[in-house]
């Protein structure tokens, strides 16, 4: 399934005037999503126009934090400060986790190879890097 994206936009003269941006973006994620376009998100204005976007499926990156606790009351912290780094399609009907934790900058470094890419060539760069 395609993923969707509403590109809305509201009174550019009013807009420009309190100073916020008359184009904004909504991902629809299910069908209340839809609803979110129908106000600019800085002003409130009612949009004027809105556009579906059928958005490419160009890989999705997510850096989930790590931490976690042995303990049932939660005292103690394991993996604080580290992130799995995720990859997905669009529908995230296909998603690859990495099998090791990274600390802050060394995620955001690896989701740089990541930018930009298809899926299909993602998957390739996952593979290579061997994440």
């Amino acid at each position: 399934m395609k993923k969707l994206a509403l590109r809305s936009s509201s009174d550019l003269e009013n807009a420009l005037d309190q100073s916020v941006e008359p184009y904004w973006y909504t991902v629809l994620h299910d069908e209340t999503s839809c609803s979110l376009s129908n106000k600019n998100p800085w002003n409130q204005d009612d949009a004027v126009i809105t556009q579906t976007l059928h958005l490419a499926d160009d890989c999705v990156i997510t850096l989930r934090p790590a931490r976690h606790s042995q303990e049932e009351n939660g005292a103690c912290d394991h993996e604080k400060d580290r992130y799995f780094i995720e990859i997905s399609n669009q529908d995230r009907s296909t998603v690859l986790s990495s099998s090791r934790v990274y600390l802050w900058e060394a995620v955001n470094k690896i989701a740089l190879y990541f930018k930009g890419l298809s899926f299909t060539a993602a998957t390739r760069v996952w593979k290579a890097k061997k994440l």
